[in-house]
């Protein structure tokens, strides 16, 4: 299940007063990392090989094998071990769910519980059949069975519908990004920054009352074939919004709000999008033609950051005007400037020129973008991946994480650094801190790439 900071497409509340208060609510609210358990020598029980689930300090490392077998299978053994592992998965995610539809109901009373269901099933006709087999396979565990009704403890498979397609069915708020590559990289190669910066579900802890759940992020391994990718997400998750595969192709959504209207009718799923372009694709100018194909359209505007060792470059999905791929030194709309050779960086804007400008006004969005300006050019002409983690961390002493300007701010719930060279991931999970610390990961299947 996709990571969630819940907001409302209105044009009037796109102010970062409005954004923090929301992120902060849910965040303080329904979130708690304390849950997470020490690591475990052992695998999951494994019947039918085609799922591993191994718990990890800061998250759960999952593997799943789609070379053979059926879909279907495949998801209801991922189901069956999750509801093995973590026990309380259903309540959890319950529990997160219903403040989630509070929170929402109360900034819009236009959106309802039944309304996000209708939502959810509505983008769920347009995803891969092989996607839908995957998740009636893990559905038909659960014990909501059929049967909606927030707030019981159980998970129906509308509401397990509706945590895969969080993003696209009620927005989300955040996310930064940044990449340096060419002479600008001190390893010669890209060097990405990323946080994602909503609510991480389901909850550790329940909004209402101080039970602890399990906490579920998850690192989750795709096989299929000689293709592999990681996502990185939740238990339960089948989409993603951030991914990387075996041909060192990284792609990361973020949100862009224009104001405009919802509907979900014969929409795509942003997170299903990305998982199908890296388990097929293998260019970055592959994967942007793949997601900025005019027949995909998405019930959210949004940015696409896709990387690979050579380039990083921004696919703007702007739907009514322009989709095409934004590189270090495009022409911007009046007023925007990037001054720096071989790096970019992507907040939750369009700038290319003739796009909508949700920039300029939006304080949250000019003053991180000034940030990534500032702090990649402080230290001379190369950048190294600790100067990337310190700039993904970066937060105006003493603001709490507040400040227009902090990339590491009150929402960020996952923060990572990766450099192609080394194949090193700098990988952070958690709620705000002053003093984010980092594990240090290689990606198995990028070893000696």
């Amino acid at each position: 299940m996709n990571n969630l900071n819940l907001r409302i497409m209105k044009k009037k509340s796109r102010n970062f007063p409005f954004i923090v208060f929301i992120a902060g609510v849910i965040l303080l609210s329904a979130l708690s990392l304390g849950g997470c358990k020490k690591d475990k020598s052992n695998d999951s029980p494994d019947p039918d090989n085609y799922v591993t689930i191994t718990q990890k300090t800061m998250y759960w490392e999952v593997n799943i094998d789609y070379s053979s077998g059926s879909r279907y299978n495949i998801g209801k053994e991922y189901g069956t071990m999750v509801l093995s592992l973590v026990p309380d998965y259903e309540e959890g995610a319950d529990a997160f769910l219903a403040y989630s539809v509070y929170a929402l109901h109360q900034a819009d009373p236009g959106i309802t519980y039944e309304v996000l269901i209708e939502r959810a099933l509505e983008i769920f006709k347009n995803i891969q059949p092989l996607y839908k087999d995957e998740i009636e396979g893990f559905a038909s565990d659960l014990s909501g069975g059929t049967i909606n009704v927030l707030g019981d403890g159980k998970l129906s498979r509308d509401e397990y519908i509706i945590l895969n397609f969080t993003p696209d069915v009620c927005t989300a708020v955040g996310c930064s990004a940044t990449a340096v590559f060419g002479s600008r990289s001190a390893t010669g190669q890209t060097i990405v920054g990323r946080n994602t910066d909503w609510a991480s579900g389901p909850p550790t802890k329940s909004a209402n009352n101080n039970t602890n759940y399990t906490n579920t992020n998850a690192l989750i391994y795709l096989k299929n074939g000689e293709k592999q990718m990681l996502m990185f997400a939740t238990l339960g998750s089948i989409g993603t919004s951030v991914g990387i595969n075996s041909n060192g192709i990284f792609v990361a959504n973020l949100y862009s709000d224009i104001g405009g209207p919802y509907s979900a009718v014969g929409k795509k799923s942003v997170m299903l999008d990305i998982r199908d372009a890296l388990e097929t694709f293998s260019t970055v100018d592959e994967v942007g033609a793949f997601l900025g194909d005019p027949s995909r359209i998405y019930a959210y505007h949004n940015n696409m950051f896709i990387a690979d060792k050579n380039t990083t470059k921004v696919l703007e999905n702007d739907f009514e005007r322009n989709r095409a791929l934004r590189v270090f030194d495009s022409e911007l709309n009046p007023g925007i400037t990037w001054g720096i050779s071989d790096a970019i960086a992507c907040v939750n804007a369009f700038v290319l020129k003739g796009n909508f400008d949700n920039f300029t006004e939006q304080v949250w969005n000019t003053n991180r973008w000034a940030s990534f300006e500032t702090m990649l050019i402080q230290e001379g002409n190369t950048v190294d991946i600790d100067r990337i983690r310190t700039i993904m961390s970066y937060h105006k002493s003493g603001s709490g994480g507040m400040d227009p300007g902090d990339i590491y701010n009150l929402g960020t719930v996952q923060s990572m650094a990766y450099s192609f060279s080394e194949n090193r991931l700098d990988l952070w999970l958690g709620t705000f801190n002053d003093a984010p610390q980092y594990e240090t990961i290689s990606i198995p299947f990028l070893e000696n790439k």
